[in-house]
């Protein structure tokens, strides 16, 4: 009788335990996966911004669930903005077969994102690209709407993003091309050229090192005054004809009609090599001055290059002679 006891008290003990253990598992599942599915808003919808802005679009979700997310960001047909040619949104297309299973393509166009599991804040950041047009405000708009997976809800949340053109001075370095090497053709862009700009201090303010061609934007919030652009040549990693790199310091507004070219390559003989070759006539430095939204730029021969106010021939291009 006692054995029986035992045995009774401890089966009973066990189903207890997993009575339980039961319970707790479905109060997870109630927690992260019940049937009233996650819905998706965001407090701030409206954005005016200009060229060459990141614009951040912050979601929320009411409750986080124990699976990931799936939205998409779909651009309306009423957007007078052009995709990948005046803004840039992460991720892949709808559409893109190479980003997404065929089965789950269909529906409306647009980019992808997912708000990882356990997860109830997230953001996508959308990059407004800079470019030479002449145009006036463009305007983005972009709905989004649940993917294929259907986990995530959200109701009418359209974004209304303008784009104003940019007062920012952008500055590109240019050297495309190719040389022949001895019989191998070997491209301008194996060659290391950099932008730098300092302020009248002495301190580096940015660069651009990695990059072919090399581009640099000066903000009209940088503070008044004057500053100086390093052109250089790195080096040629041992490459040593006798001709010139092509190189050209392009000096623009975007969307408005002030452009101008400087022809630097006879600065950059590529058989004297560059800076870290031992050659310290491998660079030229302009001065730049701003005052408001202007810049004016000059050359070490003192010429004006650019200044901000005037609308120059856009193409229209000086030789630098040492």
């Amino acid at each position: 009788m006692k054995k029986i006891n035992i045995i009774r008290f401890l089966f009973t003990s066990v189903l207890f335990s997993s009575i339980i253990m039961l319970t707790a598992c479905n109060d997870d599942d109630t927690d992260l996966g019940s049937k009233v599915k996650p819905v998706l808003t965001s407090s701030t919808t409206t954005f005016t911004a200009k060229e060459g802005d990141v614009i951040t679009l912050d979601f929320t979700l009411d409750k986080a669930i124990n699976k990931p997310i799936e939205y998409r960001l779909v651009m309306l047909d009423e957007s007078t903005a052009t995709d990948m040619e005046d803004y840039s949104i992460p991720g892949c297309r709808s559409n893109d077969p190479d980003c997404v299973a065929i089965e789950e393509n269909g529906g409306p166009v647009g980019y992808i994102f997912e708000i990882p599991a356990y997860t109830t804040s997230y953001s996508v950041d959308i990059s407004l690209l800079n470019d030479l047009d002449i145009e006036s405000t463009e305007n983005l708009k972009l709905k989004v709407v649940s993917n294929r997976t259907l986990l995530g809800t959200v109701n009418d949340l359209v974004f209304d993003i303008n784009i104003e053109n940019s007062s920012d001075l952008v500055i590109d370095l240019n050297w495309s091309g190719s040389f022949d090497d001895n019989g191998t053709m070997v491209d301008n862009c194996d060659l290391d050229m950099d932008l730098e700009l300092i302020d009248s201090n002495g301190d580096y303010i940015d660069f651009s090192y990695s990059n072919c061609p090399e581009q640099l934007v000066l903000s009209t919030a940088l503070a008044d005054g004057t500053y100086y652009l390093d052109v250089s040549l790195w080096t040629t990693y041992g490459y040593n004809q006798p001709i010139n790199i092509p190189a050209s310091v392009t000096f623009n507004k975007p969307g408005l009609p002030l452009s101008q070219t400087v022809d630097v390559s006879s600065y950059f003989p590529m058989d004297q090599g560059g800076l870290d070759d031992g050659n310290s006539n491998a660079i030229i430095t302009f001065e730049i001055t701003k005052v408001g939204h202007i810049f004016t730029i000059t050359n070490p021969n003192s010429q004006v290059v650019f200044q901000g106010r005037n609308a120059k021939r856009a193409g229209n291009r000086i030789n630098l002679k040492k």
